[in-house]
Parts: C-alpha cells; structure tokens; sequence
C-alpha cells in the first residue's frame, strides 16, 4: 500500500488545474538544524513533524510491529520507499551558501521516528476544502480517510534528513516548501538555531489560491 505523502507527491504534476481550490491536506512543522566542522558548515539537517491526523494515516503503517517505535528495519523500509520519491522533487528543499538557490546534490541520511506524546499540534483546518470546488480532487489527493489523532492522544510521525553540502561554507540558508501547497512546512520558530535568522524567501513560495501567494520560510546562519 502506498503511503499518503508517496501519494501526495505522485499527483503534484498533474494538479495545476486543481490547486487553485485547494488547501494544505498536511501540515509539517520544520526544525533546521546546522552542523559545522573546523568553523564552516558541512552540513544541513531538517526534521519534519507532521501534523496528527496525517501521522494516524502514515504510524500504522510504518510500524509493522505496532510497538509505537520505528525500528532500524522499518526505517529502511520507509527510507527506500520515500527518499526516491521525495528525491523527484528536490526534497521539497532550495539550498544557497552564497550564490544561488541549489536542490540538495545527494540523497540525505535519513532516520524516523514516533513523537507520542506528540510535539507539534497544529491549529484545526479543513482537511478537505477546495476538494470538491471546481475540479474535483483526484482521488489520491482526499483527505477522506484520516481518521484525526489516536483517543489515546495525539502523536507525530517525524522524518529526519541531514543534506551533507558540496563543500564547507560559512554562509547557508535553506527554504522547504510545496508550491501546490498541498503540504504546508512551517518552521518552528521556537527551534531556529542560536545566530541564524528566519524569514520569507522574496521568490520561493506555494499558491493555493492564485495572486495569495505564501512565501516560504528560509532560515539563514553565518558564522564569524
């Protein structure tokens, strides 16, 4: 069985017509992590909690053992089926150390896991508006189906991928989004690295309602 964000990411060619009605069916709160070695950056790190109600669609069938872990076996598992998926379109990610943006050159270390309690809730929207407006939506791209956060509490699947650069830098920034805006990455604010900044891209950004563009988020860091 496919996995939803696989789904998601499989229709974004074909749904141009379709995104002027619709609004973000998954919600990832992102944390950028920089790590540097002998004073440059070597590499950049995100982590990706998604939402609750896309995360009970995605843990159950993740954890095949249903121990509410991700084992090293299942991450594999998921790292197989998602990375080349996610590789299709950059990672969802532009990377700049000082001259312009650049998709990630290499597939990223990648781990998983289950956040339960979870550590990102994000506000209540409508899973399914702009569905049925205009064109409907193909049906790999409802949200019919989610059956909202466990009754034990809610939980997040989390991705981790760490981008090694072309070569050290002093200068990075980095900006993860989906155009369509059927996935909505915001970065948790709380979380942007001591000496860095975080604000909106002046060009990256999603539009799901044609002329409301949402610029990315893109966090920037400069060493001495």
């Amino acid at each position: 069985m496919r996995r939803l964000l696989a789904s998601v990411l499989a229709g974004l060619g074909l749904l141009a017509p379709a995104a002027a009605f619709a609004h973000p069916h998954i919600i990832v709160q992102q944390v950028v992590r920089m790590i540097a070695k002998d004073g440059k950056y070597t590499h950049v790190e995100i982590e990706w909690r998604f939402d609750p109600y896309s995360s009970e669609v995605e843990i159950p069938l993740i954890d095949e053992d249903k121990n509410g872990k991700v084992s090293a076996r299942e991450t594999k598992l998921l790292s197989d089926e998602m990375m080349p998926e996610l590789g299709k379109y950059g990672y969802l990610s532009w990377i700049n150390t000082g001259a312009k943006d650049f998709r990630p050159p290499k597939r990223p270390q990648f781990s998983a896991r289950i956040d339960d309690p979870a550590t990102f809730i994000p506000p209540e929207w409508d899973r399914n508006a702009g569905d049925t407006a205009g064109m409907p939506m193909p049906q790999n791209k409802r949200a019919d189906g989610a059956q909202g956060p466990r009754k034990q509490g809610p939980r997040n699947l989390v991705y981790v991928m760490r981008f090694a650069l072309p070569e050290p830098s002093k200068l990075v920034s980095i900006a993860t989004f989906d155009p369509e805006d059927f996935i909505r990455i915001e970065v948790d604010k709380a979380s942007v690295p001591s000496g860095c900044t975080l604000g909106k891209h002046p060009t990256h950004k999603a539009e799901f309602v044609r002329g409301y563009p949402i610029f990315a988020d893109v966090v920037t860091c400069q060493l001495p």
